[in-house]
């Protein structure tokens, strides 16, 4: 049977659907736009309309490219489907320079990849403290609620300098945020309650400074009448965005794939030095961000011989680039011993997640302490019959029941 090509000539509706069967694999529409189409015309479910890019050089050339290319949400051309809200000042991913940049160096500092090492011991204390209350809990169990959700929260929780006793209000507010079931009347509700949360813990942290982000924030640049405390609270709803959500999905999502290609997963456990490549591996092949990241035109330009016009929404597609079989060789295999391999997981370029470093670490840690310490691991139902969130801009698995 001859393979539909998609029309050039009209916008096709996106997202497109995956294959309910075989979850872990893209929707076909993406191979078929980087061989025929890597520049298509789409509209969203918001009503925008957008070029998709599909193909890994092209996406990696556009969001490096600041200066014909615009990340401000607020742009009229911005693809809003992405980025449903008004944002607020301190937003920083949604903004160009210089308040992008301003932002960002305000915060940096927690976020280089020595502090990301720096961490990496509690990280391993944390990884193993799930895993014994595993082992001494009832099986089967659910991954995603008792292990991928639970480290990275608690990881931004300690960032934040969340107290303890907060934290476990502050996660059904983040969980209600991201899940894509809960009604728009409860998304806003706990919007609103992370957000009133959040003010009053920086107005503490202004009483009694603290050593995490919030309170260098308060020290470092609110004294000095340079941040707003707004501001400073629209920051650490950014910084809740990217190390919880992405990072946990991550960790589901590699889990469950390294369960479906078990030769992988003994292979890492027998070679435990092989982590860090298997990981970039994982991030490439299950890059979570599945309706990829919005930009405006800034000017009239090209892309793979397509014309777009100054004003134009452009989406890059970052799972579909981290597919390219021109860049990547039997790129739809899993293979952890890959070389070379630089995933657009985390974007690229001066927008890239600020989080990358620190998501990094926890993805080692976890997927290879989880492995070794439970090496029967094994699924308690098919992978086709588990839940996923589908239709989300971030993709991921709301349930991962497993036993041993």
């Amino acid at each position: 049977m001859t393979e539909e090509v998609i029309a050039p000539a009209s916008a096709c509706p996106f997202p497109f659907a995956r294959d309910p069967q075989n979850p872990l694999d893209l929707p076909p529409e993406y191979g078929r736009l980087r061989a025929d189409r890597p520049v298509q015309k789409v509209t969203t479910p918001a009503g925008d309309t957008a070029w998709l890019v599909a193909r890994y050089a092209d996406v990696r050339a556009l969001l490096a490219d600041t200066e014909r290319f615009s990340a401000e949400v607020m742009n009229p051309g911005y693809p809003r489907y992405l980025f449903p809200v008004d944002p607020q000042p301190g937003a920083f991913v949604t903004v160009d320079a210089p308040d992008h940049t301003r932002y960002r160096r305000m915060i940096m500092s927690m976020f280089t990849k020595k502090r990301a090492e720096e961490v990496r011991p509690s990280v391993q204390k944390l990884v193993d403290e799930r895993i014994d209350a595993l082992l001494k809990g009832p099986q089967p169990v659910d991954l995603v609620t008792h292990f991928a959700r639970p480290i990275p929260l608690t990881v931004v929780c300690e960032l934040l300098g969340v107290p303890y006793k907060d934290r476990l209000a502050f996660g059904r507010w983040i969980n209600t945020l991201v899940e894509t079931t809960s009604s728009q009347a409860h998304r806003n509700a706990a919007a609103g309650a992370l957000f009133g949360y959040l003010t009053k813990l920086v107005a503490q942290k202004e009483k009694e400074p603290t050593d995490d982000v919030l309170g260098r924030l308060v020290v470092n640049q609110m004294a000095a009448g340079e941040l707003k405390r707004e501001e400073a609270v629209v920051i650490g709803m950014m910084l809740l965005s990217a190390g919880y959500d992405t990072t946990a999905s991550s960790i589901a999502l590699s889990i469950l794939t390294l369960l479906e290609h078990p030769e992988q997963l003994v292979k890492l456990r027998e070679n435990p030095d092989l982590v860090v490549g298997a990981v970039e591996e994982l991030l490439r092949h299950q890059n979570v961000m599945q309706c990829g990241v919005g930009r405006v035109a800034k000017v009239d330009l090209e892309i793979a011989g397509q014309q777009i016009r100054a004003g134009d929404g452009i989406i890059a597609l970052l799972s579909s680039a981290d597919r390219d079989e021109s860049v990547y060789s039997d790129a739809d295999k899993l293979d952890i011993t890959r070389q070379d391999s630089t995933p657009l997981a985390f974007g690229h370029g001066v927008h890239s997640c600020i989080a990358k470093f620190l998501s990094r670490v926890e993805l080692q840690v976890a997927l290879l302490t989880l492995i070794t310490r439970i090496p029967t691991l094994a699924l308690a139902k098919p992978a086709e019959e588990l839940r996923f969130r589908d239709g989300a801009i971030v993709y991921s698995l709301r349930e991962l029941p497993v036993t041993w």
